[in-house]
């Protein structure tokens, strides 16, 4: 014990004598932290396209979970050609940029990927350097009607606001994986009976490079509206809901619904281009199945209050005239309201909520007697814009370009039409439509207010709506800290 108590005495000494006598204290610190900036450049831009339309039924032609690609599509595009870029397209055919604005098209059936390459990373991207966009006109005895999306840059999270799998409906949701990693994909589908729980929502796979066509069906049975959100894990993905028609026994309409934007309070729709109102009206008398060959609002409310919804519709002429709905959305569902009264003419609608919400509105065109056939298009709300924005416009068909300026005051937009560059004033709260140029790009630069705008395109009467989207991936500066 006393041996015990003398070694700690000698050790406690010792840390005294070092620490009056020591000539030098050691100092203990951290290391000092390096911090630097660095400038990333944004990843090259790529943009998928679909690929041509599927059909059900697979080799037995009975089949509800088989899918085979139908004909053909026709990618349009347009690219910047700025000197120090490529774009690789339809087949991998590389296109050197010299300066020159090019606008191409091609006919495809599969997915397809278009890149551009920038050698110094240095180029801004957006609908400025690449803009595309699909088209396909179909006949067949399973699926009639004009179908077009944009071409699209794959992402983790989007919503698909539109479609339905009532009696004689059938909406595919066709999920594309144009990277080189793995996807692993959630859903949420939501409809006017709320959020649905069925088995086989999330976990679903969808390889690098692959396409998987998922029919909704299998999750929501006979549900009048659809809302869908998808979320990815691992590579990114696009996604569009192919939606068609059949009354009776005839195929009667399709289209493809893209994603739209976030959930907003005012949402702009441009291109309410109503012609042949009275077929329609024909049609609903003389059978209950064409009961939908109207227009229609679509909202889903994502929060848990209800939304008080004001829909204005506005002519583009004093002998136009619109409407105004005033309606309650439920919240967490899905809801449809008629856009009853429109004559034919030229419309923009504009929808203010107080609450958050997602919107769609279907836009239909019919005609009875010889050549009788109906269509029908999904218009998502616009994207604002104030810088220059590009959009490529298909050959085929009459295609007519709708820019709407919301805004209280007066404005301008120049617009490019190759080499030719004109003028066009736009009054407030008003939209004008112009006769585009087909086959050729058109370049639309806003001045002192945001725009709206979108391109409804018609081939025999057939219709389909194309957004003007600025795609971008970005760059910008990080913070390095080195320890």
């Amino acid at each position: 014990m006393i041996l015990r108590v003398l070694r700690t005495l000698l050790i406690a000494a010792a840390f005294v004598g070092m620490y009056l006598y020591a000539p030098e204290v050691v100092q203990l610190s951290t290391g000092k932290v390096e911090s630097a900036q660095r400038v990333v450049s944004a990843k090259d831009l790529t943009l998928s396209c679909n690929g041509s339309a599927f059909t059900s039924g697979g080799n037995s032609g009975t089949s509800t979970s088989k899918f085979s690609r139908l004909g053909s599509t026709v990618v349009a595009l347009s690219y910047s050609g700025v000197s120090g870029t490529t774009l690789k397209g339809e087949g991998g055919k590389l296109t050197k940029g010299y300066g020159v604005r090019q606008d191409q098209s091609s006919k495809i059936k599969q997915a397809q990927s278009l890149t551009i390459t920038d050698n110094d990373g240095t180029i801004v991207q957006g609908s400025p350097l690449l803009t595309a966009n699909q088209m396909q006109v179909l006949s067949d005895k399973k699926i009639k009607g004009l179908l077009a999306a944009p071409c699209l840059r794959s992402q983790s999270e989007f919503w698909l606001v539109g479609g339905s799998v009532a009696v004689g409906r059938e909406a595919i949701l066709i999920l594309t994986n144009p990277t080189a990693v793995d996807a692993t994909v959630d859903l949420e589908i939501f409809t006017e009976n709320g959020i649905s729980h069925s088995a086989g929502l999330s976990g679903i796979a969808v390889g690098a490079g692959s396409t998987e066509v998922i029919p909704l069906a299998s999750f929501v049975f006979r549900s009048e509206s659809i809302s869908v959100h998808v979320k990815s894990f691992g590579g990114s993905v696009t996604a569009l809901i192919q939606q068609k028609a059949v009354r009776g026994l005839k195929a009667s309409g399709a289209d493809y619904i893209y994603p739209t934007g976030v959930a907003q309070k005012e949402s702009v729709f441009p291109g309410i281009l109503v012609r042949r109102s009275m077929d329609n009206a024909k049609l609903r008398k003389r059978d209950d199945k064409y009961s939908d060959v109207r227009q229609n609002l679509r909202v889903f409310v994502p929060g848990d209050k209800d939304a008080q919804l004001t829909l204005e519709v506005l002519g583009t002429d004093e002998e136009t005239f619109g409407t105004v709905i005033s309606v309650t959305a439920p919240a967490g569902k899905v809801t449809d309201f008629d856009i009853n009264g429109l004559a034919d003419g030229d419309y923009v609608g504009y929808l203010r909520s107080d609450q958050e919400v997602f919107s769609s509105i279907r836009l239909v065109r019919s005609r009875v007697g010889d050549d009788a056939y109906t269509d029908f298009a999904w218009i998502n709300p616009a994207e604002g814009f104030t810088s220059p924005r590009y959009l490529a416009v298909p050959k085929a068909g009459i295609s007519k370009l709708s820019i709407a300026n919301p805004s209280s005051e007066a404005t301008k937009v120049s617009l490019k039409f190759g080499e030719l560059t004109v003028e066009r004033n736009i009054a407030a709260g008003s939209e004008i439509v112009l006769l585009a140029p087909s086959g050729q790009a058109i370049g639309i630069f806003p001045t002192t207010q945001p725009v709206y705008s979108n391109l409804v395109v018609d081939v025999a009467g057939r219709i389909a709506i194309l957004p003007v989207l600025d795609e971008k991936n970005l760059g910008g500066q990080v913070w390095i800290n080195v320890h």
